[in-house]
Protein backbone atom coordinates (compact mmCIF):
# COMPACT_ATOMS: atom_id res chain seq x y z
CA UNK A 1 0.00 0.00 0.00
CA UNK A 2 2.75 2.44 0.98
CA UNK A 3 4.73 1.54 -2.14
CA UNK A 4 1.67 2.29 -4.33
CA UNK A 5 1.15 5.63 -2.61
CA UNK A 6 4.80 6.57 -3.16
CA UNK A 7 4.51 5.66 -6.85
CA UNK A 8 1.41 7.81 -7.25
CA UNK A 9 3.05 10.78 -5.52
CA UNK A 10 6.21 10.44 -7.64
CA UNK A 11 4.18 10.22 -10.85
CA UNK A 12 2.23 13.33 -9.89
CA UNK A 13 5.45 15.19 -9.10
CA UNK A 14 6.97 14.27 -12.46
CA UNK A 15 3.80 15.31 -14.30
CA UNK A 16 3.76 18.63 -12.45
CA UNK A 17 7.32 19.31 -13.63
CA UNK A 18 6.46 18.72 -17.28
CA UNK A 19 7.25 21.69 -19.48
CA UNK A 20 6.51 22.47 -23.10
CA UNK A 21 10.21 21.79 -23.71
CA UNK A 22 9.50 18.07 -23.39
CA UNK A 23 6.97 18.03 -26.25
CA UNK A 24 8.07 15.66 -29.01
CA UNK A 25 7.99 16.55 -32.70
CA UNK A 26 4.91 15.04 -34.31
CA UNK A 27 2.67 15.80 -31.32
CA UNK A 28 -0.61 17.32 -32.46
CA UNK A 29 -1.50 20.88 -31.56
CA UNK A 30 -4.62 19.55 -29.83
CA UNK A 31 -2.48 17.29 -27.61
CA UNK A 32 -0.13 20.18 -26.86
CA UNK A 33 -2.99 22.50 -25.87
CA UNK A 34 -4.67 19.76 -23.83
CA UNK A 35 -1.49 19.31 -21.79
CA UNK A 36 -0.27 22.91 -21.48
CA UNK A 37 -3.33 25.02 -22.15
CA UNK A 38 -3.66 28.16 -24.15
CA UNK A 39 -0.34 29.66 -25.33
CA UNK A 40 0.79 33.10 -24.20
CA UNK A 41 0.68 34.21 -27.85
CA UNK A 42 0.56 32.88 -31.38
CA UNK A 43 2.67 34.07 -34.33
CA UNK A 44 2.06 33.36 -38.03
CA UNK A 45 4.82 31.64 -40.00
CA UNK A 46 5.08 30.84 -43.71
CA UNK A 47 2.93 28.31 -45.58
CA UNK A 48 0.16 28.11 -42.99
CA UNK A 49 2.49 27.22 -40.13
CA UNK A 50 2.42 29.00 -36.78
CA UNK A 51 4.54 29.49 -33.68
CA UNK A 52 3.01 29.10 -30.24
CA UNK A 53 4.60 31.00 -27.36
CA UNK A 54 4.57 29.45 -23.88
CA UNK A 55 5.97 31.56 -21.04
CA UNK A 56 6.87 29.46 -18.00
CA UNK A 57 8.53 29.74 -14.62
CA UNK A 58 7.85 31.86 -11.58
CA UNK A 59 9.99 34.78 -12.82
CA UNK A 60 9.09 34.49 -16.53
CA UNK A 61 12.68 33.58 -17.40
CA UNK A 62 11.79 30.65 -19.66
CA UNK A 63 9.83 30.86 -22.88
CA UNK A 64 9.21 28.04 -25.31
CA UNK A 65 8.46 28.66 -28.95
CA UNK A 66 6.75 25.69 -30.54
CA UNK A 67 6.42 25.59 -34.31
CA UNK A 68 3.29 23.91 -35.64
CA UNK A 69 3.13 22.95 -39.33
CA UNK A 70 0.13 23.46 -41.61
CA UNK A 71 -1.06 19.94 -40.70
CA UNK A 72 -1.26 20.83 -37.00
CA UNK A 73 1.82 18.90 -35.82
CA UNK A 74 4.77 20.07 -33.73
CA UNK A 75 7.89 20.54 -35.84
CA UNK A 76 10.27 22.29 -33.43
CA UNK A 77 10.45 23.22 -29.75
CA UNK A 78 12.99 25.75 -28.50
CA UNK A 79 13.59 27.60 -25.23
CA UNK A 80 14.38 31.04 -26.65
CA UNK A 81 15.35 33.19 -23.66
CA UNK A 82 19.07 32.47 -23.83
CA UNK A 83 22.13 34.63 -24.35
CA UNK A 84 23.08 32.56 -27.40
CA UNK A 85 19.73 33.09 -29.06
CA UNK A 86 19.76 36.86 -28.39
CA UNK A 87 23.30 37.01 -29.86
CA UNK A 88 21.85 35.96 -33.24
CA UNK A 89 19.94 39.23 -33.60
CA UNK A 90 21.27 41.34 -36.47
CA UNK A 91 21.82 44.99 -35.57
CA UNK A 92 20.50 47.33 -38.27
CA UNK A 93 18.67 44.47 -40.05
CA UNK A 94 16.16 42.80 -37.75
CA UNK A 95 13.01 44.64 -36.74
CA UNK A 96 10.21 44.42 -34.18
CA UNK A 97 8.39 41.73 -36.18
CA UNK A 98 11.47 39.48 -36.16
CA UNK A 99 12.06 40.01 -32.43
CA UNK A 100 8.40 39.36 -31.63
CA UNK A 101 8.42 36.17 -33.72
CA UNK A 102 11.72 34.92 -32.24
CA UNK A 103 11.34 35.97 -28.57
CA UNK A 104 7.67 36.73 -28.14
CA UNK A 105 5.96 39.42 -26.16
CA UNK A 106 8.43 41.42 -24.04
CA UNK A 107 8.13 41.43 -20.27
CA UNK A 108 8.55 45.20 -20.13
CA UNK A 109 8.91 48.09 -22.57
CA UNK A 110 10.85 51.29 -21.85
CA UNK A 111 11.11 54.38 -24.06
CA UNK A 112 14.18 56.63 -23.93
CA UNK A 113 13.11 60.00 -25.41
CA UNK A 114 16.59 61.55 -25.55
CA UNK A 115 18.07 58.76 -27.65
CA UNK A 116 14.86 58.05 -29.55
CA UNK A 117 15.17 54.36 -28.70
CA UNK A 118 12.63 51.98 -27.22
CA UNK A 119 13.77 48.85 -25.40
CA UNK A 120 11.96 45.57 -25.04
CA UNK A 121 13.09 43.75 -21.89
CA UNK A 122 13.25 39.97 -21.59
CA UNK A 123 14.19 38.37 -18.25
CA UNK A 124 16.28 35.20 -18.51
CA UNK A 125 18.69 33.01 -16.54
CA UNK A 126 22.14 33.75 -17.94
CA UNK A 127 24.28 30.61 -17.95
CA UNK A 128 21.53 28.98 -15.93
CA UNK A 129 22.66 30.97 -12.86
CA UNK A 130 22.30 34.76 -13.08
CA UNK A 131 18.96 36.56 -12.94
CA UNK A 132 19.50 38.73 -16.00
CA UNK A 133 17.51 40.85 -18.39
CA UNK A 134 18.17 41.31 -22.09
CA UNK A 135 17.25 44.67 -23.57
CA UNK A 136 16.62 44.87 -27.31
CA UNK A 137 16.66 48.50 -28.47
CA UNK A 138 14.71 49.74 -31.50
CA UNK A 139 14.92 53.05 -33.32
CA UNK A 140 11.87 55.07 -34.37
CA UNK A 141 11.47 52.87 -37.45
CA UNK A 142 11.44 49.65 -35.42
CA UNK A 143 14.92 48.47 -36.44
CA UNK A 144 17.16 46.78 -33.84
CA UNK A 145 19.97 49.19 -32.92
CA UNK A 146 21.58 47.43 -29.97
CA UNK A 147 21.18 44.50 -27.62
CA UNK A 148 22.55 44.44 -24.10
CA UNK A 149 22.33 42.25 -21.05
CA UNK A 150 22.37 43.29 -17.41
CA UNK A 151 21.05 42.25 -14.03
CA UNK A 152 17.30 41.86 -13.72
CA UNK A 153 16.15 44.92 -11.69
CA UNK A 154 13.53 42.81 -9.92
CA UNK A 155 16.35 41.15 -7.99
CA UNK A 156 18.16 44.37 -7.02
CA UNK A 157 17.36 46.41 -3.90
CA UNK A 158 14.43 44.19 -3.01
CA UNK A 159 12.98 44.45 -6.53
CA UNK A 160 11.97 48.09 -6.15
CA UNK A 161 13.62 49.21 -9.39
CA UNK A 162 10.57 48.40 -11.44
CA UNK A 163 6.83 48.47 -10.87
CA UNK A 164 6.15 45.13 -12.59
Amino acid sequence: MLRSLICVVCAAAVAACATPGAVAPGTTEAQLRAQFGRPTAQHALEAGAKRLEYLTGPFQQTKYMIDIDANGRVQRVEQVLTYEKFARLRIGVDDRAVVLREFGIPFYEQTYPLSGLTAWMYPYKENGIWNSEMAVYFDRHGIVRKVESGPDPRFLRNGKDRDR
